[in-house]
């Protein structure tokens, strides 16, 4: 068994660079969404805390969808292939989410309804991003740099959400009062991501 240092992982600044920014641009995204998500249908939409609560269970259920999909998409496409799908299909779809948060087809909110779309990309990406960032390491560093690249991500829970509350204006980031003029740039920011 060769024994390594977490100090190693810096030895492969390629490896390091995709894993570590692949994670930390999927967390930032999908946290960004989910975190808000909630709260901007409250106040897009104009519906009950409990009724925001059921509509998140349908882009729970597209993450679900999109998680198992991907898992087949990776071995059918490859790794590479299917994140770009990914990255690119829910960067565009949150983008044009933001854009269209205020538009209806009949009843239904077009905002919602992408976001449902967006999520099968961004949620399902997890199927993705995971075993990519394992397999850009040598079989020596595969576990600490997976965990490493994965921690890294992390840091996009806490600048997902807190940069879409910057980008409104907010000064308030629990329960913040979005102006829906910067709706689109929030979402531009995240989908960037």
């Amino acid at each position: 068994m060769t024994r390594t240092s977490w100090l190693d992982l810096f030895k492969y600044p390629r490896s390091l660079i995709v894993s570590w920014i692949g994670n930390l641009g999927t967390q930032t995204g999908v946290y960004g969404v989910y975190l808000w998500a909630p709260t901007l249908f409250v106040l897009l939409l104009h519906v009950t805390p409990g009724q925001a609560s059921k509509m998140m269970l349908a882009l729970t259920a597209s993450g679900v969808i999109g998680r198992i999909s991907f898992s087949f998409f990776s071995e059918k496409l490859g790794r590479q292939k299917s994140g770009g799908l990914l990255g690119f299909g829910a960067g565009a779809l949150i983008m044009l989410a933001g854009v269209m948060h205020d538009n209806f087809i009949g009843a239904i909110s077009a905002f919602w309804l992408i976001l449902i779309a967006a999520n099968f990309f961004a949620d399902g990406g997890f199927a993705v991003v995971g075993p990519y960032a394992a397999e850009v390491w040598p079989s020596s560093l595969r576990t600490s740099g997976m965990g490493s690249a994965y921690g890294f991500g992390g840091i996009g829970k806490i600048i997902g959400p807190l940069g879409l509350a910057l980008i409104v204006g907010s000064s308030n980031f629990v329960k913040p009062d979005v102006p829906l003029s910067q709706i689109p740039t929030a979402f531009f920011y995240l989908g960037g991501w």
